[in-house]
């Protein structure tokens, strides 16, 4: 198999977070909690509409950007279909409106410039969603499959880590926290090169299907009525897929071409 050319890096960018927002919120919190002591309870009712409308913009932009990051750390990626920063803008400058006209009784004038320059402050300070997929037309490459079979890889590998969360065993726990750690290394590293995608996504799905496997069998057994040799061979084997997969793992990092049919073939004989 011949070397493809490896997408164009992109490095990890650090979320900004809505910090300034939150900011905002605690000192309407404050103003709303003001307002409760005093017992006014007309102005209390307005200033927590405005509390509750800046938390959910503060919100919906926390969530965009998260989304964002993501997308930013992948080579290939599809867009956010949800736009939750335009959201948040929108709800901000709402916000902003509703607490100048109706609470701080500002004039209309003044509160939809006020409205405007909180829109176009939030817009310029955070930036737009991601509208345009991550889908290079170069390699031969279907990327839009490739998506779709990473985001399976990376659902099962959720589901793995939230059974291995009922787990109370430690060593168990351990064993399979970094049998986990390795399989969602191999999955970042086809994001980072799919050039041996076929032979890669074999790997990952017999892998992901058989630690699942394995955990649901050791999760549905009664653990008053365990054979102690099951839980130790399981623990071995655990550990040598983590040894094994770090090996493989390296390979692949490193551009070289391997074969892992019989590997995948003696580990599925194993995790049955």
């Amino acid at each position: 198999m011949s070397r493809v050319k490896k997408l164009t890096t992109s490095k990890k960018t650090k979320t900004k977070g809505a910090t300034i927002l939150y900011i905002f919120v605690a000192a309407m919190f404050v103003s709303t909690a003001i307002s409760l002591f005093k017992s006014n309870y007309s102005q209390l009712v307005l200033k927590l509409i405005g509390f509750v409308m800046l938390l959910g913009s503060a919100k919906l932009i926390d969530m965009g950007l998260a989304n964002e990051q993501k997308y930013n750390s992948s080579k290939i990626a599809y867009a956010p279909k949800m736009k939750y920063k335009l959201f948040g803008y929108i709800l901000l400058g709402v916000a902003i409106f509703y607490l100048n006209f109706l609470v701080g009784k500002i004039g209309l004038v003044y509160s939809l410039i006020n409205a405007t320059i909180a829109f176009v402050g939030a817009l310029m300070y955070y930036g737009q969603d991601p509208f345009k997929d991550k889908l290079p037309s170069e390699d031969g490459i279907n990327y839009e499959k490739l998506i779709k079979e990473l985001q399976e890889a990376q659902e099962k590998l959720d589901s793995i880590k939230k059974d291995e969360e009922e787990i109370k065993d430690y060593a168990l726990k351990t064993a399979i926290q970094e049998a986990v750690g390795k399989a969602q290394d191999i999955i970042d590293a086809i994001k980072e090169d799919p050039k041996d995608r076929r032979v890669a996504r074999k790997f990952m799905v017999i892998y992901l299907d058989g630690i699942k496997d394995v955990i649901s069998q050791y999760k549905s057994i009664d653990k008053e009525l365990l054979d102690s040799s099951f839980r130790e061979r399981l623990i071995e084997l655990l550990d040598s897929a983590t040894q094994r997969f770090e090996n493989d793992l390296n390979r692949l990092k490193s551009n070289e071409i391997f074969d892992l049919d019989v590997q995948i073939d003696s580990l599925k004989k194993q995790l049955k």
